[in-house]
């Protein structure tokens, strides 16, 4: 379980993460045209912005071509030691992102949207879960 205010030095001013889900039911639109805008003007904030497991095809090429300033992105994969859940609490932990956007395509990915809807934060971090069921 994700518990952000398990760090906190008290409970005073924790507020739940603000939570959007992203869902594609049909192949026929590509999300990542429709996030690259999207992540072109999140990039331009002054704090970071963390991508969590991002598709292969989101390279920094593509990103940087539209416009995604990539010195102001944490892009984040899981390995044998950092499934999604200690990697989402850490960027959270860190306090110094804007916005964590999370790509779950895995059933059991669920579990860490549970987490979030959960997890207490302290800062303005907002969260965006992207994943496809088609």
């Amino acid at each position: 379980m994700i518990a952000y205010n398990q760090f906190a030095q008290n409970d005073a001013g924790l507020k739940p993460l603000v939570l959007t889900e992203l869902v594609q039911h049909t192949s026929e639109v590509n999300l990542n045209t429709m996030l690259l805008p999207m992540l072109a003007a999140l990039s331009q904030k002054e704090s970071w912005l963390v991508m969590l497991e991002p598709p292969k095809s989101l390279t920094k090429q593509v990103l940087a071509d539209a416009g995604v300033d990539l010195k102001k992105v944490w892009i984040l994969r899981r390995d044998k030691r950092h499934g999604l859940d200690k990697l989402a609490q850490r960027a959270l932990q860190a306090g110094t992102c804007h916005t964590l956007i999370c790509w779950h395509n895995d059933p059991a990915d669920d579990a860490l949207v549970s987490q979030l809807k959960r997890t207490q934060i302290c800062s303005e971090t907002e969260c965006l879960l992207v994943r496809k069921k088609i």
